[in-house]
Parts: structure tokens; C-alpha cells; sequence
């Protein structure tokens, strides 16, 4: 069992894909799920239209997807595979050489995506390595915006300490990731700090 979870089981949608293009395309040509393809150009150039709900589609397995980012070296992809295989998450995982420094997880959960993406940074083999979230846009020269922030809300009353309704005001803002705990404890009724998934270039209310 913990050798499977070390393998990748699947890029796309966590299951083994044929090796042959002709076999894996078999009957998805004529498939009413999605409009046809189209052919043209922009700018002179040949271009491929895929419409939204097929882009939107295409992307769902990455819905828990997360980018490392090393900023010197890089150890081996099966180290960082090992690493993220002691840190005992959940579900399986998918671990994949993006570019030379640059690696993506395809996590299977939110729970494991929380877990993983609200440290931020961590080091495998003395290397250091920052996470980013994965986006439909995700570009690989530029820093996703999109980063985990502690945010407080001070005097909430006792009995509003429960997780639906922190996790309700986390929502105010963006995706809620966890709570601390001395807020999930109760340790601390003055004020409750969510970690919430923010994007630094939008305006939030106060």
C-alpha cells in the first residue's frame, strides 16, 4: 500500500491513462458532452478554441492543486515525493516536475490541501521550497497573489466559537483553510483568528 501511494496515479483524474493516443481519443471525438473544437487563427497564427465548460471541466481534478517553487537547488522528484508521503496525508497524491525548479502536487482533498498549503514553505533535503496555489492561469514565471492570511475577528461572542460559523466568517473573504487552536479550543474567546486563501491584489472590507 505505501509503495501505490508513492506512484502517480494518474495525471488527469487519479486513474492509469492508455499509451496509446489513438486508443485514449476512441469515441471522445463525437462526445455531446462538449462542443466541437475549433480551428482558426489569431494573429496569424494557428490557433485551438476550447470553450469554457471544457476548460472548466478539464481542470476540476486540479481543484486541490499546489506548486512548489525551490528557490536554489532541487533534490530528486522522488525525494519530494517521499517527503510529502511521510508527512501521512490522507488521500493520494500526485507529484510532478513542472519546470526545473518548479513542481506540482495534485492533492485529492481539502483537507490534505489545507494542511499543506497553510505552512507556505518547507524544506526537503535542505532545500527550500514556497507553495502557490494552482489556478486555471497559473503562470510559472509569476507568483500567484493567491496566499494564506490569518484573519481576526475580535470580539465575536462565546457561543459563536462553533466551526460551521468560523468557518462561515472565513467565507466572508475567500476560502477558509483552518482555525487556530486556541480559537477552536476556546482558549482565547477575545478575539478568532481563520486562516483564509486571500488574493493580495483585490480589496477586502474591514
Amino acid at each position: 500500500m505505501a509503495v501505490n501511494r508513492l506512484n502517480d496515479l494518474g495525471f488527469l483524474d487519479g486513474k492509469q491513462k492508455s499509451r496509446y493516443f489513438k486508443e485514449a481519443l476512441s469515441g471522445a471525438l463525437s462526445s455531446p458532452e462538449f462542443p466541437d473544437l475549433k480551428i482558426s487563427t489569431c494573429h496569424d497564427l494557428l490557433s485551438l478554441w476550447i470553450f469554457d465548460v471544457e476548460m472548466l471541466a478539464l481542470a476540476a481534478p486540479f481543484e486541490f492543486a499546489l506548486v512548489e517553487k525551490f528557490i536554489c537547488r532541487r533534490p530528486p522528484v522522488d525525494t519530494i515525493r517521499k517527503f510529502f508521503f511521510q508527512l501521512k496525508l490522507i488521500g493520494h497524491f500526485s507529484v510532478t516536475l513542472l519546470k526545473s525548479k518548479n513542481i506540482l502536487i495534485k492533492l485529492l482533498n481539502d483537507l490534505d490541501y489545507c494542511r499543506v498549503f497553510s505552512h507556505r514553505s518547507y524544506f526537503v533535503n535542505n532545500c527550500y521550497f514556497n507553495i502557490f496555489k494552482w489556478t486555471l492561469h497559473f503562470d510559472i514565471t509569476i507568483e500567484s497573489p493567491t496566499i494564506p492570511i490569518w484573519v481576526s475577528f475580535p470580539n465575536l461572542q462565546s457561543h459563536l466559537f462553533s466551526p460551521r460559523i468560523l468557518h462561515g466568517h472565513g467565507s466572508l473573504f475567500d476560502h477558509p483553510l483552518r482555525i487556530d487552536n486556541a480559537t477552536s479550543n476556546g482558549l482565547r474567546p477575545s478575539v478568532s483568528h481563520i486562516l483564509v486563501e486571500l488574493d493580495v491584489t483585490k480589496r477586502y472590507p474591514d
